[in-house]
């Protein structure tokens, strides 16, 4: 990728981290619910940044695309880290 690619990652890799990182810290949401929340922020982050280097807000009408994507998404990842968590636990208690 170029600089462009690399701003929008860390721009929605941040925004998803620092949102699940509170989630889980006030114990709001399930694995899903703040794995839901990740993926939206992550869409919501990459929005942000083409709002700003486009100084357009047009932009953020995709927004309405990407939380159903990201939703979708998240609730898959949540689903599968909620299923190893459960794993992982049963490994764990019979050592």
């Amino acid at each position: 990728g170029n600089v462009m690619t690399l701003a929008y990652s860390v721009a929605g890799a941040l925004l998803s981290i620092v949102l699940m990182a509170i989630c889980k810290k006030i114990n709001a949401f399930s694995v899903v619910g703040t794995s839901i929340v990740g993926g939206v922020s992550h869409n919501a982050g990459q929005i942000l940044v083409a709002m700003f280097l486009f100084d357009t807000v047009q932009i953020g009408y995709y927004m309405i695309v990407l939380a159903i994507t990201g939703t979708i998404a998240g609730v898959f990842v949540g689903l599968a880290g909620a299923l190893l968590l459960k794993r992982l636990n049963k490994t764990h208690k019979k050592k």
